[in-house]
């Protein structure tokens, strides 16, 4: 399987098993989920998908040396999002906004994905909780391969970050007592501030949190009235969006449109139910043969 990938370039996956598993019909679907969400509907440069970001942990995990089956993680670690990804999550309010969590096992025990497993040598349950796999997930404000390739896909979508500057931070990553660090202090100090604009300027900002909660507002009144059902989530974006553009009802065809047709005077005086999940990093710089976090360094 052949690539060219935005944040890694040229690269190849050559293990047959391992594409028998991207080839599965529920790994596909996630070539239908906008890793922005509604976002995407107001800024069609928002292309990436929760595809797209999966194959990027599966490469970045094997740059870091992962193991065979943390990769395979990588590769399962947003099977259960639902449609536009994080939507959900400003109706099933979460302190991490993460209900696709709770969603994970039934994907992962979907038939197609059960056999190709197998067939890896693995079982579902292996891959049930990404927490036991270090070099994928760690909490905030630490570094991972989920948190570095969607800040990286991110930033580059978004035109916040540039290829040369991707390069950079990729080429400084090393992995100590299996940790991600920086290699370099000032290298940690540019990506620290540059995460910091991404979640400020697109990921948690006044806009994304418009869009995002008047598009609750939708799928909210779209499952009050029956138009949907929550099994329909489990589909894709485009899926969804037919079933709201079809509608008749006024709201949801008032709530689309703002998304679609975003001003940002529509800001203005505008208070969010839901705030969208603040984020930061603080990462650990090599120092030595060991590492201390930046905020420790002078």
């Amino acid at each position: 399987m052949h690539l060219i990938d935005r944040v890694y370039g040229e690269v190849t996956i050559d293990d047959p098993d391992v594409v028998a598993l991207i080839a599965c019909p529920t790994f596909q679907r996630l070539r239908g989920i906008k890793q922005a969400g509604p976002s995407a509907y107001a800024f069609p440069f928002k292309k990436v998908t929760r595809s797209e970001h999966s194959l990027g942990v599966y490469l970045l995990l094997r740059r870091l040396g992962a193991d065979r089956r943390e990769q395979v993680a990588g590769l399962l670690h947003d099977i259960s999002h639902t449609a536009f990804s994080h939507a959900v999550d400003f109706i099933v309010s979460s302190v991490e906004q993460d209900h696709h969590e709770g969603l994970k096992p039934e994907f992962l025990e979907r038939p197609d994905l059960v056999a190709a497993l197998k067939t890896l040598g693995y079982r579902p349950a292996e891959f049930y909780d990404d927490s036991i796999y270090p070099l994928l997930e760690r909490p905030l404000p630490w570094l991972c391969a989920d948190r570095l390739d969607y800040f990286f896909r991110d930033g580059l979508a978004c035109g916040a970050a540039a290829p040369e500057t991707v390069a950079r931070f990729l080429a400084h990553l090393t992995v100590i007592d299996r940790t991600i660090v920086f290699t370099n202090a000032e290298v940690a100090r540019e990506a620290t501030a540059a995460y910091a604009r991404m979640n400020r300027d697109w990921w948690a900002s006044p806009t994304e949190a418009y869009i995002y909660n008047e598009f609750a507002d939708a799928l909210r009144e779209a499952l009050r009235i029956g138009l949907l059902r929550k099994d329909d989530l489990l589909r894709d974006d485009a899926s969804v969006m037919a079933i709201l553009e079809a509608s008749a009802n006024p709201l949801i065809a008032e709530k689309l449109d703002r998304i679609v047709c975003f001003r940002p005077e529509r800001l203005e005086g505008y208070t969010p139910r839901v705030i969208p999940k603040t984020r930061w990093l603080d990462p650990p710089v090599q120092v030595g043969a060991s590492y201390r976090k930046l905020s420790e360094l002078h």
